[in-house]
C-alpha cells in the first residue's frame, strides 16, 4: 500500500489562515494593517514574493510576526 504525504501549505495559505485566526475577515484584516483589500487579495493570489516590502511589513505589523516568518 502507497501512503501519500500531506502536501504543507504554500506560504500564501499559511498567511491567509493565520489572518483568519486573529481577524474576522480578511477585509477587516487589510483596515487594520493599513493596506488596500485588493493589495490583500493580490498578494494572496499571486504570491508574497512579488509584494513591496513596505506591504509585507504592515502585513507583519498587524499580525505581530518577523518577516522572515512568512
Amino acid at each position: 500500500m502507497r501512503t501519500t504525504l500531506p502536501i504543507p501549505p504554500t506560504r500564501e495559505q499559511a498567511l491567509r489562515w493565520r489572518i483568519l485566526e486573529e481577524y474576522t475577515s480578511l477585509r477587516k484584516f487589510a483596515a487594520a494593517a493599513g493596506i488596500p483589500y485588493s493589495t490583500l487579495l493580490t498578494l494572496l493570489s499571486r504570491g508574497v514574493g512579488g509584494a513591496s516590502f513596505d506591504t509585507v511589513l504592515c502585513i507583519c505589523r498587524a499580525l505581530s510576526m518577523d518577516p522572515f516568518e512568512i
